[in-house]
């Protein structure tokens, strides 16, 4: 096998045994900001609605990134409805190139890498915009997303008491048993108002098409990441919840056309453009303001840009191949 065919393969294994959370966590922020200075080349999500359960698609993002080797795509298939059966709900790949010659070097698992820098990517923010001694997280889920926010989020944050709410309380109850585990002090709620009562931090990670999350709720100087609605048929957040936050995404032209709170929102005119305050890389970047109040309700609104999966999918590439990780194949194209 020569340089010019080798290809590697990079399935979820190895991605966990390559990186590490701080490490995500830095490529993310970088990420993010290269998506508000301009270094990073990409477009928004392009979906390809299925028939069958609500909001099943086939997702295409891409993007280069000028200070990076490599540029490429990721190719999922989005099936929400997957926890209840025991499957990850996005499932795929970010296929990689190199620049010199265009020359494909990898495959890595796209549901993986998703995972975690959708967790790194609320982390980055709750360090930037939440009170620094914020102590008491809520989760909305207690899925794959859920579980990965306990541990990002824990890591930037002093957090002790977890509160967790979903639909089915059982599956809460066994979510919150489980990451007390891990020596926090997790409750699981009947009530999702009574889960959000005295949160420093909120993360809401389902696929609901219906807000779970109210405004009214809400104590002041919280901080919230809305994770779990990526197109605009869904909504984790009500209207109450938009006007009284200051709100911050991670990429200005994916919120306007997939939050769909935020669209409806603007186009009824309950809000103008403006109420959205900016992008988060802006704020990590030092050229807008972030909290500017202890009483401050923050948002992150989360949809996720190609910037991040390809800034990360270029560190999980150096990682393995540097530490013999992952499958070689001879791969001629």
């Amino acid at each position: 096998m020569n340089a010019e065919t080798k290809f590697l393969l990079i399935d979820k294994n190895v991605i966990r045994q390559a990186l590490a959370l701080p490490q995500a966590l830095e490529a993310t922020e970088a990420a993010l900001i290269k998506t508000s200075s301009g270094v990073a080349r990409q477009q928004i999500r392009r979906t390809l609605e299925l028939p069958g359960a609500a909001g099943s698609c086939l997702s295409l993002m891409y993007a280069a990134l000028d200070d990076r080797p490599l540029f490429g795509a990721k190719v999922l298939s989005v099936f929400p409805d997957n926890f209840a059966h025991g499957f990850a709900s996005h499932r795929g790949g970010v296929f990689l190139f190199n620049k010199d010659h265009g020359r494909p070097v990898a495959l890595i698992d796209g549901g993986e890498l998703t995972a975690w820098r959708t967790a790194a990517a609320s982390a980055v923010a709750t360090r930037t915009l939440s009170r620094p001694d914020s102590s008491t997280l809520t989760v909305f889920g207690y899925g794959e997303q859920a579980r990965r926010h306990v541990e990002a989020i824990a890591h930037v944050r002093p957090v002790r008491v977890i509160h967790v709410w979903g639909r089915d309380f059982a599956k809460a109850q066994r979510f919150a048993e489980d990451i007390s585990t891990s020596g926090f002090e997790a409750q699981a709620h009947h009530d999702a108002a009574e889960a959000v009562r005295e949160a420093d931090i909120i993360c809401t990670t389902t696929s609901s098409q219906e807000p779970v999350l109210f405004g009214e709720w809400l104590p002041q100087g919280v901080h919230i990441n809305a994770v779990g609605a990526s197109v605009a048929a869904c909504r984790e957040i009500d209207f109450e919840c938009v006007r009284r936050s200051r709100i911050w995404v991670d990429y200005l032209p994916m919120a306007l056309s997939a939050a769909g709170e935020l669209i409806e929102a603007i186009e009824s005119g309950k809000i103008g453009r403006d109420h959205i305050r900016g992008e988060i890389g802006e704020v990590l970047a030092g050229t807008q303001p972030g909290r500017t109040s202890e009483a401050d309700i923050t948002l992150y609104r989360s949809l996720g840009v190609p910037a991040q999966d390809i800034e990360l999918a270029n560190l999980v590439y150096a990682l393995a191949r540097d530490s013999g990780l992952g499958t070689s194949i001879d791969f001629r194209l």
